[in-house]
């Protein structure tokens, strides 16, 4: 069954490319179908994973992607295109928010299903703790700039600056205490390189984002289809296996 599941998820993306091409599809919609549908897969097949991938994924999500994308969009590193008519703290969309949330559960999903191999349990490391805690300081300093000046809040090279803080430490700090993940995280990288790359393509044919800033060390070119270097190399190879050993710290084993 886990060579139909691989199968499955690699199929599923593919769809979902051809469909937001085709049928020239919003952000919002796109979303669903490269994260919804094999978020739902991943839970028909294994619904005891849930419980803990959800948690984790909401906790992580309020922790990180407000403040991040906030952040992001101040330096435009990023514009996202909403259907919407607000915006979170004036600046960042609903698309976005969903996309950040919707990334989480399915990486966890998909770790858990395929690595965890019968070590799932349903206790919480008591770590979750620290996250929780992160996530009403990161919030708590959001909403103060909000009310007091956001644009102070404007870092010059927010792309890279993030990557080099948030997400390369915990992984090379994680995979030298813990180096039996390595090859898990591999594995996952490539799937995920995969899943991003194709969800990158389909979202820069319809004009669902761009990267309107000039604060990049640089930008690559593949299919006509330009975006960041940080785009391409922190976010599409090294975020999810970074996402994932903060998921094993906080809220799993370790083990």
């Amino acid at each position: 069954m886990k060579k139909v599941d691989i199968s499955l998820l690699i199929l599923f993306p593919a769809l979902a490319l051809i469909i937001t091409i085709f049928y020239k599809t919003n952000l919002f919609e796109s979303t669903l179908l490269f994260f919804g549908i094999p978020a739902i897969y991943l839970i028909i097949r294994d619904p005891h994973i849930l419980k803990k991938s959800f948690i984790f994924s909401f906790i992580f999500f309020l922790a990180m992607c407000p403040f991040l994308d906030a952040l992001g969009t101040l330096d435009k590193a990023w514009s996202i295109t909403t259907i919407f008519h607000f915006k979170f703290f004036g600046i960042s969309t609903v698309e976005n928010y969903l996309f950040g949330f919707f990334w989480i559960l399915v990486a966890t999903l998909f770790y858990e299903h395929f690595f965890e191999k019968g070590k799932w349990k349903e206790k919480i490391s008591k770590n979750i703790r620290y996250l929780i805690a992160i996530a009403i300081f990161l919030i708590s300093v959001l909403t103060f700039f909000f009310f007091y000046n956001l644009q102070l809040l404007t870092i010059p090279y927010f792309y890279l600056w993030a990557s080099l803080v948030f997400v390369l430490p915990p992984l090379i700090t994680f995979l030298y205490l813990h180096p039996k993940f390595l090859m898990n995280f591999l594995l996952l990288s490539f799937y995920f390189f995969f899943l991003l790359f194709l969800f990158e393509i389909g979202a820069l044919h319809n004009g669902q984002w761009a990267f309107p800033g000039t604060h990049f060390i640089g930008f690559v070119e593949i299919f006509n289809y330009k975006f960041p270097i940080e785009e391409f190399v922190f976010w599409m190879v090294f975020c999810t296996p970074s996402l994932i050993c903060q998921y094993e710290f906080f809220v799993d084993d370790m083990k």
